[in-house]
């Protein structure tokens, strides 16, 4: 019994030297262990804000200007910048396509897209995709490609809103080049648009409209003078001068009047009954 005391006063003691030499320091890496772990939890914390905030400003955004403003502030939160300058490049692309400001009422007096500020536009909207594309191809984020290939689509769609076929088919070729085993569906899309600027650009003989033609009653057609149509007067008189004279009479200067009716015929006397007439 009195040699377990002693062990157990030894072990105590041993424990106390311990405590008294070593503790400290044991104490302290685990504090610093606890703040590292706090530290993570906090600015993983506040990074999830940050990204929420980045994302919630993103969807509120709905001009090119706040769009614009949203992509420099959160630049380096996930994909919003390449989305916010996407989203602007399209409405100023949009706009010009339909016609009507992005930035007026439909009822607004100015609502219409000058060709000023046609030109302008299309011009803003080339600059947000050329940076949009130089984010995505200077991007180690292999999904950047998505966004690679919406940049392209819209240089291709500005380029062929200026008429200029060369830069738009040179632009959906790389987007074609891009896709071809990734997304052939997309690269399906670019081809199927590179065949259709081929077509529109493409000069269109547009034939010469066919001469009026009329039609007598008895089923005849005769041609028309060029540029007449067959509810006008010239050809009405045409038509008049054919039915009466059996072939085309040149049509006069006077005004088309209708032919005066015939006198009425009076009618004819009963005739007598056949015998003698009755005596008064």
């Amino acid at each position: 019994m009195q040699q377990s005391d002693l062990t157990e006063s030894r072990i105590n003691d041993d424990f106390l030297f311990w405590l008294k030499n070593s503790g400290p320091n044991w104490l302290l890496a685990v504090l610093v262990v606890l703040c590292l772990a706090m530290g993570w939890n906090w600015w993983k914390n506040k990074q999830g804000q940050a990204r929420d905030v980045a994302w919630s400003e993103l969807s509120e955004a709905d001009i090119p200007a706040t769009l614009r403003d949203v992509a420099a502030k959160h630049a380096d939160v996930d994909s919003v910048a390449s989305f916010a300058l996407l989203t602007a490049a399209d409405r100023f692309l949009q706009s010009v396509v339909s016609g009507q400001r992005f930035d007026r009422e439909p009822s607004a007096a100015d609502v219409a897209v000058t060709p000023e500020l046609r030109r302008e536009w299309l011009l803003e909207a080339q600059a947000l995709y050329g940076e949009v594309l130089t984010r995505a191809e200077s991007s180690s984020d292999p999904n950047a490609v998505a966004f690679e290939v919406a940049a392209l689509f819209g240089l291709a769609a500005v380029a062929e809103s200026r008429g200029e076929v060369d830069a738009a088919k040179s632009a959906l070729e790389r987007v074609n080049a891009k896709t071809t085993d990734r997304m052939p569906w997309i690269s399906k899309q670019a081809k199927a648009r590179i065949e259709t600027i081929a077509l529109v650009s493409s000069p269109y003989q547009i034939p010469d409209a066919p001469m009026p033609q009329g039609v007598l009653p008895d089923g005849t057609r005769f041609n028309l003078p060029a540029g007449s149509s067959v509810t006008d007067q010239e050809a009405m008189r045409a038509l008049i001068g054919g039915l009466q004279g059996g072939a085309m009479t040149p049509a006069s200067d006077q005004p088309l009047v209708p032919p005066p009716p015939a006198d009425p015929v009076a009618p004819a006397a009963p005739a007598a009954p056949s015998g003698d007439a009755p005596k008064p």
